[in-house]
Formats: structure tokens, C-alpha cells, sequence
């Protein structure tokens, strides 16, 4: 298939996968139409909730990539069938928890804006549906069990440069898009010194993908990208329902114990892969 029909094929997928999100989300009685945000507001919840889409769509038509596919339709699937199924969204004036005489005219939302969230985090989930296809990329290039994919791109292991172009690029990405899922979610440190937290927490994401997606692309260790794309999701995912405190302060700030975590899974893999390479020999 031509490289213009496949963008078009996959922005159609995309528009059909905004479309069935937007409608249960105004069926259920959100506040989510287009006379509720700016135009950049719209851009960036309609054309996130296209772009969530198309890009797994892309991966599976251009490459054969099926998990980021798989994980975007088990993720929409878990957000619809968590909004339509009983108890269904109920709003309440916070003057009915307060026992207040009069409405505040503050709504509370109780059994919902799991919609709302995946629109509005849409590119912290399109990020984690990126690193699944980069690992299943990996994967079918290393094993021949697997099917390979239907495109030319090098196999691993990369060149040294190539390599760290990739865990660059990967690194910026992440770094960029968890500093605006902080921002949004209103991440601060006691004490006034957001100053501090904001660099640190950006160094410190842009190490916390690029060193992983280093390890995968040079030295083809899997656990550690592993880890990294499952972090990602996991901390989309504690956001559908967001409560008071926020799992993503713990994954922005502390991000170097995730590090840690991600490295020693990966010298885990490494004496493993060197000890069966001794008893083979």
C-alpha cells in the first residue's frame, strides 16, 4: 500500500476511534464539546484522541506491529466498558458533600471521566503504545519463531551512532511529554522549589527512556525498555481515575529509582544471557 493511502487508512482509523469516544463521552453528559474549549483546547483533545489511534494503526498496516494495535483497542475497550457499565457517572454540587444550604456550583463527579482523562492524556498513551511497538519491532528482528515485519529497517543490534540517535530521539519524546503530564496534573515541591523539581524531573526523564531504549537498540536487552513501557502505561492508566494524590509525582520526581529498577532488570538479563551462553558452550 502507497505511503499516502496507509496515512490516510490510519488518520481514518484515528477519526473513527475520536469519534466513538467524543459520542459516549457527551452521551454520558460530559462537558467535552467544542464551545467548552479554545482552539487549541480542541486541537489538542480531538487531535490527541486521532493521533492515539492512527499511530498503532500506522505501525500495524506499514510494519505488521499488532501489540501497540491490541493495546490501544484493550485500553479503549476498558475505558468505554468502565464508563457504560453500572454505576454509571452520577454529578453532584460539592454543596451536597459539604451539606451546604446553598449550590456551590462546583460539580463533583463520581463512577467516571475515565473518557475525559484518556482524551485529555492521550499523548502519554500514544508514548507507551510507541515503546510496545519498538519492543515488538525488537523482538520479531532477534527471533526468527517470530513473523517478521514487512518493512526494511535495520535489525538489531544498531550501529553505535544509530543507537544513540534512537535513545535520543526516544529520550526527548518522553521527557517532553511527561514534564507536560506534571504541569497539567500540578506537580510541586514543598517549599516553593518547582524551579529545581522541573529541570531535574526533565534530565531525569529523558534518561529514564533513553537509557533503556540504548540498551535495546546496541545491546538488545529487552527488560529494561520492558519496564520503561509499562511504567508509561501504568501511569496513564492510574490517571483514568484520577484521585487526590498522583502516582505520576512518585514517576517524575523519584524517576531515578525507576532507573534503578530498569537497570538491574537489565543486568538480570545479561548474566542470564551470559551464563546460558556458558552451559551451551
Amino acid at each position: 500500500m502507497p505511503s499516502r493511502r496507509l496515512a490516510v487508512a490510519s488518520l481514518a482509523v484515528g477519526a473513527l476511534h475520536a469519534t466513538l469516544v467524543l459520542l459516549v463521552a457527551l452521551h454520558l453528559g460530559y462537558d467535552v464539546g467544542p464551545s467548552n474549549y479554545s482552539v487549541l483546547g480542541v486541537g489538542w483533545r480531538y487531535g490527541g484522541l486521532v493521533v492515539v489511534a492512527a499511530v498503532p494503526a500506522w505501525l500495524a498496516l506499514r510494519a505488521r506491529l499488532l501489540a501497540p494495535l491490541a493495546a490501544l483497542v484493550v485500553t479503549t475497550g476498558y475505558v468505554l466498558w468502565r464508563e457504560l457499565t453500572p454505576p454509571g457517572p452520577s454529578f453532584h454540587d460539592v454543596a451536597e458533600f459539604e451539606r451546604l444550604a446553598e449550590p456551590t456550583g462546583i460539580t463533583v463527579v463520581e463512577n467516571g471521566l475515565y473518557a475525559v482523562h484518556y482524551m485529555t492524556d492521550a499523548t502519554v498513551w500514544t508514548v507507551g503504545f510507541l515503546f510496545l511497538g519498538a519492543l515488538e519491532y525488537a523482538a520479531r528482528t532477534e527471533w526468527d519463531r517470530l513473523p517478521p515485519v514487512s518493512v526494511s529497517w535495520p535489525s538489531l543490534p544498531l550501529s553505535p551512532r544509530r543507537a544513540r540517535a534512537v535513545a535520543a530521539v526516544g529520550g526527548l519524546l518522553h521527557a517532553a511529554v511527561m514534564v507536560w503530564f506534571a504541569h497539567r496534573l500540578g506537580v510541586t515541591l514543598t517549599g516553593g522549589f518547582d524551579w529545581l523539581l522541573y529541570p531535574f524531573g526533565l534530565v531525569g526523564q529523558w534518561l529514564l527512556a533513553a537509557v533503556p531504549l540504548y540498551l535495546l537498540a546496541r545491546h538488545r536487552l529487552f527488560a529494561p525498555a520492558t519496564l520503561l513501557a509499562a511504567f508509561v502505561l501504568l501511569d496513564a492508566r492510574a490517571e483514568l481515575q484520577a484521585g487526590v494524590e498522583s502516582p505520576h509525582a512518585l514517576y517524575f520526581g523519584a524517576w531515578f529509582v525507576f532507573l534503578g529498577i530498569a537497570l538491574a532488570a537489565g543486568g538480570v538479563e545479561y548474566a542470564g544471557r551470559r551464563l546460558r551462553r556458558r552451559v551451551s558452550a
